[in-house]
């Protein structure tokens, strides 16, 4: 069929046209593919009968890079994470928070720490000295010793801080490996949390000007059974230590690793001059995505923060909250 003059052009062109919509909508034709939105990460509302109240909500800090702890002065807060496994190489995120979900962020490295099980903080004539694992090995995550140092702006630490310690267990001398520090809120207490022989140990110190312990000198060693689900975290305060325990929820376990068992969140409490043990298991955040506990803090005035880490494996946030 021969076509004469714009109109029939113009005509066949429309033709070809609706042939083509038609044809995209039949069984089988042909689509372009579309890429998957990922909806942005909120922290769910928590009922007034849950167990815990929300503090902050979810805070994106950098991507591909695993949430470990977090620790707390009068004006930030400090995130640790895990740059990949087995590296030793953490990120420490300060976030400044403003209202309405707004914060700021700055950023610190540190080069062969280790693995970022806790992360605390100590205040001294109103400077504040973060502390953790350090001294890991070459190519390993287990730290070997602990460190103290001021937060700075995008710099980078190796190995260690100038302030650093090794750890021997009790008086005999021998240095204990995958070992992490915790503060008491009054700056006055420190403790260190190391494994041996399937228990775990805690070693408790004075600590004089934020920064100082004789590490040769523990003022007590307390040996607990090893939690039941995954160790996340730890904190003391008087003569209490308070652990957190607990894996992923179920859905994100079954589709990463079928062998692992899911563990509830569990708070365990342990005083060891009175001899008073409890333990509490967490209910709330139940409709938070992923919902892996990552850290517990004691506060000055008698409250219980914990965090649980959300979203997607290679891009978390944090979500702070208060245990009534």
């Amino acid at each position: 069929m021969r076509i004469r003059g714009r109109k029939g052009i113009f005509g066949l062109l429309l033709l070809f046209f609706a042939c083509f919509c038609i044809s995209a909508k039949l069984p089988g034709a042909q689509t372009e593919a579309k890429s998957k939105i990922v909806k942005k990460d909120k922290t769910p509302r928590e009922p007034e009968n849950s167990d815990l109240r929300i503090v902050h909500t979810a805070t994106k800090l950098a991507s591909r890079r695993w949430i470990q702890s977090f620790t707390f002065d009068s004006k930030y807060y400090y995130y640790i994470q895990m740059t990949r496994p087995y590296c030793g190489d953490l990120r420490i995120t300060r976030v400044k928070y403003k209202g309405l979900g707004k914060y700021n962020k700055a950023k610190m490295d540190l080069k062969g720490f280790g693995h970022a099980t806790n992360l605390d903080c100590s205040v001294h004539n109103g400077v504040t000295y973060l502390w953790t694992g350090s001294h890991a090995k070459r190519g390993s995550d287990v730290s070997r010793g602990i460190s103290c140092f001021r937060f700075q702006k995008n710099r980078r630490l190796r190995k260690c801080a100038d302030i650093s310690y090794k750890i021997p267990m009790g008086g005999d001398g021998k240095y204990v490996t995958n070992v992490y520090p915790a503060i008491s809120a009054d700056s006055s207490k420190l403790g260190v949390r190391f494994t041996y022989d399937d228990k775990q140990y805690y070693q408790i110190y004075d600590l004089v000007n934020g920064t100082q312990i004789n590490p040769a000198d523990p003022i007590k060693q307390v040996i607990l059974p090893k939690t039941m689900g995954d160790f996340q975290g730890f904190d003391i305060d008087g003569s209490v230590i308070c652990t957190i325990e607990g894996s992923p929820r179920k859905s994100f376990l079954k589709s990463y690793d079928r062998r692992r068992v899911y563990q509830p969140t569990i708070i365990r409490q342990w005083d060891y001059e009175t001899g008073k043990v409890s333990s509490r298991l967490i209910k709330g955040a139940a409709r938070l995505s992923f919902r892996e506990p990552e850290g517990v803090k004691l506060t000055e005035d008698k409250k219980m923060l914990i965090m649980f880490v959300s979203h997607r494996l290679v891009n978390q946030s944090c979500n702070i909250y208060e245990v009534k």
